[in-house]
């Protein structure tokens, strides 16, 4: 039995057209001679570094992209951000800032701050403030610094100069290191000693020409015996003609005088000359030295 049907069957000879061959033709080509050949196969190791390396390449690009963002944020913090106490105005070179509102001299930092000195009690007159041993007029040193200086504000007016509470370079005569704070009014200079509890003592006085304010009230005080700034040496010694009076050299002011007591030879006052002989004339009155005196 056939599955095909003999009388429709038409056969097909795969062969045929080459039945009239000789031999000496070539082989049919099997392919358009035209068509670009075919490129091989990409190798499976080599696609999977390239893609691994595009990987890498992304990664970095987005950890530096990252990185740069985080950055400009912290420096835009930092410049934006001030740390508490940060945003103060600095005084000038050789200044201070003074809570007060005056300009202070050539002093160190405030380190302690004070309320500002007010006038208080009844004024005292210029030839009343006569310079002493131990005060100025009725004003002893020694005592409540708001009441003495606030009494000197009330008959002299308000101080040209309020240091505030500053560590003591010595200059004044409190003791290097401590806390001072230096009022003036023109050539007058009150030492004010502040101790660790901000009490405040009036420790001791300078009138020096060297201060300025030649115009200023304080211009005219003298000392009880009627020694004045600007008085000679010869009127130095004729005033004091019973005390000691010596001269010598001191290392920051040069020529000064230091009038001692005959009888104990205490200190009791001294101060700068512009020269120490009979020509010579007195540039300013200090009581003594604060340094231990009044702490």
């Amino acid at each position: 039995m056939s599955d095909r049907d003999d009388g429709d069957f038409d056969p097909f000879d795969p062969y045929e057209d080459l039945m009239d061959l000789t031999g000496t033709e070539g082989v049919p080509g099997l392919e358009d001679p035209t068509d670009p050949p075919a490129a091989p196969p990409r190798s499976p190791l080599l696609t999977g570094l390239i893609v691994g390396l595009l990987l890498v390449i992304l990664s970095i690009a987005a950890f530096q992209l990252i990185g740069s963002d985080d950055e400009g944020e912290t420096n835009a913090a930092a410049s934006t951000t001030a740390a508490p106490g940060a945003e103060t105005t600095a005084a000038p070179s050789g200044t201070t800032a003074d809570p007060t509102g005056t300009t202070a001299g050539p002093t160190s930092s405030v380190v302690v701050d004070l309320p500002e000195f007010v006038a208080s009690g009844e004024p005292v007159a210029i030839s009343d403030l006569a310079l002493a041993v131990d005060a100025i007029g009725p004003i002893k040193l020694g005592t409540s610094a708001p009441r003495s200086v606030g009494r000197l504000i009330a008959s002299l007016g308000t101080p040209d100069e309020d240091s505030g509470a500053v560590v003591s370079t010595g200059a004044y005569g409190s003791c290097e290191g401590a806390t001072e704070r230096i009022v003036r009014w023109g050539p007058l200079v009150t030492v004010i000693i502040v101790d660790e509890d901000r009490t405040q003592t009036l420790g001791g006085y300078r009138l020096d020409l060297s201060y300025g304010g030649f115009n200023s009230p304080a211009a005219d005080i003298e000392t009880l015996s009627g020694l004045g700034l600007g008085n000679s040496v010869a009127q130095l010694e004729n005033i004091y003609e019973g005390f000691d009076i010596a001269y010598t050299d001191h290392p920051e002011l040069g020529d000064i005088f230091e009038l001692r007591s005959a009888n104990t030879g205490n200190l009791l006052l001294w101060g700068p000359l512009n020269r120490s002989d009979q020509s010579g004339f007195v540039q300013g009155i200090y009581s003594q030295d604060a340094c231990g005196s009044f702490s």
